[in-house]
């Protein structure tokens, strides 16, 4: 049977997903069990999206050349290196920062190419549902991976985990390889640029403050695994947001092509808001292991369908850009991640890092109140 090239993305997602889904929440847990301090491992994160930005860039100026597939050919090589590296780590820490570098520079070779395809290959009237197929089956195929990853490094290390990861990310490419062909044609000049920034000034802000809840979610995790949760803890965790994320991914989709997107966004953003207050009063009053795992569920939960609803507005709005605004979209999100990182990093300094948490449920107070209505209008 011939798959269209969409399903050859979804394939690629699919067995992708169970390497990243290997190691996904475990790099930064490693770095914690090598020794380094949580604030030395949240630069840790400001190093690698600061790196995600650089690569952004420079991957779609090679993927002109060569084209998008063959940019994830390179990715294969730097996150080849990137393991080899945390290998080596516990022997030469003085490698921490410079893996931060490469490991962003291969999230950006993998994401820029891959938002792209799926924006071509997707339209506007099914993204919700295209989406959701892309999101469902790879929570399916990959719902016991988090469970898997905390058994196998209980049991053999992260090295082994390490290498299993990496087999499954080269296998990914394989489907792939028909769309070669695929490229794209940026062009780095002024005027270019600021057209796009002007006709889509709008999204400055959204696409600051639109990430800030995943990115705290991977704070939340640093936190209650120093609070007493073990790595099985998370694996376990990770299994049961699998589940409750088909569910919620499946319905968010057909809601986003069905319904009013905005409306989905916005009580997206309020379930945001409330479980991210939840999650503050639980860290300061009661951060039991039945209470983590309960409101690191509800809260998945929340996200999900926020950032499920935002990014069909958002991939909706780029197909009139391409490459273009993929790209330059990237600067206001990483702005936007290392704005919560470092706000972390001062409040461990005071010694109020449960804090972070209210002030990501006070920022995501904007989509309350955005005008929802200009991100949706076609330009």
């Amino acid at each position: 049977m011939k798959l269209t090239d969409f399903q050859r993305i979804v394939l690629m997602n699919t067995i992708l997903g169970i390497g990243t889904g290997l190691i996904g929440i475990f790099i930064p847990i490693y770095l914690l069990e090598l020794g380094f301090s949580l604030k030395i491992v949240i630069t840790w994160l400001i190093v690698h999206h600061s790196s995600l930005l650089l690569g952004a860039f420079l991957a779609i100026f090679i993927s002109n050349t060569i084209g998008l597939v063959r940019v994830w050919y390179i990715r294969l090589a730097l996150i080849t290196i990137f393991f080899a590296g945390l290998h080596f780590l516990p022997t030469y820490p003085f490698l921490l920062f410079i893996l931060g570098i490469i490991s962003g520079l291969e999230s950006a070779f993998f994401w820029i190419p891959y938002n792209i395809l799926t924006i071509r290959k997707t339209s506007s009237n099914n993204i919700g549902s295209s989406l959701a197929l892309i999101s469902n089956i790879g929570s399916i195929v990959g719902m016991a991976i988090p469970l898997i990853a905390a058994l196998v490094i209980t049991k053999f290390g992260y090295n082994i985990l390490f290498a299993l990861s990496l087999l499954f990310i080269i296998i990914s490419i394989i489907p792939v390889i028909p769309l070669s062909h695929e490229k794209t044609n940026f062009e780095f000049k002024r005027k270019s640029v600021s057209d796009i920034v002007r006709n889509n000034k709008h999204f400055i802000l959204p696409e600051i403050f639109d990430n800030l809840g995943q990115d705290a979610g991977i704070i939340w995790l640093l936190f209650i695994f120093i609070t007493g949760l073990t790595v099985l803890d998370l694996g376990i965790l990770g299994v049961i947001s699998s589940i409750v994320g088909i569910l919620v991914t499946h319905l968010t989709g057909h809601l986003i092509d069905k319904w009013h997107t905005n409306k989905v966004i916005r009580f997206g953003a309020i379930l945001t808001t409330l479980t991210w207050t939840a999650s503050y009063f639980i860290a300061i009053y009661s951060p039991t292991p039945l209470m983590l795992y309960i409101i690191t569920t509800l809260r998945g939960l929340s996200i999900g369908i926020f950032s499920m609803s935002y990014i069909s507005v958002m991939f909706n709005r780029a197909r009139n850009y391409d490459a273009q605004f993929i790209v330059l979209r990237e600067i206001p999100t990483i702005l936007g991640r290392i704005l919560v990182f470092s706000l972390s990093i001062i409040l461990i300094s005071l010694n109020k890092f449960e804090l972070t948490f209210i002030i990501v449920a006070l920022l995501s107070l904007y989509f309350w109140f955005n005008n929802l209505q200009i991100l949706s209008e076609k330009k």
